[in-house]
C-alpha cells in the first residue's frame, strides 16, 4: 500500500474585530491551505480552511503554541 504525504501551510493574521483602534482587543485567525493541489487552485478560497479563531484582549505573542496544540494533535491523528 502506497502512502501519500499531504503538505499544509498554516497562515495566521491578527485583526481588530470591533474596528476600534483604541480598544486593544484582537482576534487571530488560523487558515490551513493544501499545497498538494496545482498552482492555479491551491490559493482559491474554497481550498482554504479556517481551522480556528483565537480571541483575546492582546496579541497571542509567545503563547500561540498552547492554542495550536489541539490542531496539531488532530492533524497527527489524520
Amino acid at each position: 500500500m502506497e502512502t501519500k504525504n499531504v503538505c499544509l501551510k498554516l497562515s495566521t493574521d491578527g485583526f481588530n474585530s470591533f474596528r476600534l483602534f483604541v480598544a486593544p482587543y484582537f482576534c487571530w485567525s488560523m487558515i490551513l491551505t493544501i499545497y498538494n493541489l496545482s498552482l492555479g487552485i491551491y490559493m482559491r478560497l474554497e481550498f482554504m480552511f479556517l481551522s480556528m479563531v483565537i480571541p483575546g484582549p492582546n496579541s497571542s505573542g509567545q503563547n500561540v503554541d498552547v492554542c495550536l496544540r489541539p490542531l496539531i494533535d488532530e492533524l497527527k491523528q489524520l
